[in-house]
């Protein structure tokens, strides 16, 4: 892999990353100062990191069904991450009751599994060991 390549994975992952990253923290800097602000602009923040975090695993998808070889352990966390989004989805009723703490650990969360992914790529099973 040729460092441009590496760089069209890498980049879309730094943006998702910090762009969950300033909403994780935004939400609990909220949640601790009891900040009120409309939920329409959570929502669109939420939805903003998720959408991130979604093209950013497109990318990845895409980029190794081309025949490019990015690691088994990133592909991993980039497909934890899809369940990640799905439970989220599942439970987002749950998570109204305290929104913006919920919201943030899960959004520093997804921060965590990107990191991981980024550190893993080009990484295999017999890599690792």
């Amino acid at each position: 892999m040729n460092t441009m390549e590496f760089y069209f994975l890498q980049l879309p992952s730094y943006i998702s990353l910090g762009i969950c990253g300033l909403v994780g923290i935004l939400f609990l800097y909220i949640h601790i100062k009891k900040i009120i602000i409309d939920i329409k602009i959570s929502n669109i923040l939420i939805l903003l990191s998720l959408s991130s975090i979604i093209v950013q695993v497109l990318i990845v998808v895409l980029f190794q069904s081309m025949g490019n070889e990015i690691g088994s352990f990133s592909m991993f966390y980039n497909v934890i991450n899809l369940f990640i989004l799905t439970f989220l989805y599942i439970y987002r009723n749950e998570m109204k009751l305290n929104y913006y703490l919920y919201w943030s650990f899960a959004l520093l969360f997804l921060m965590g599994m990107e990191i991981r992914a980024l550190q893993t790529l080009k990484l295999g099973l017999l890599d690792a060991i």
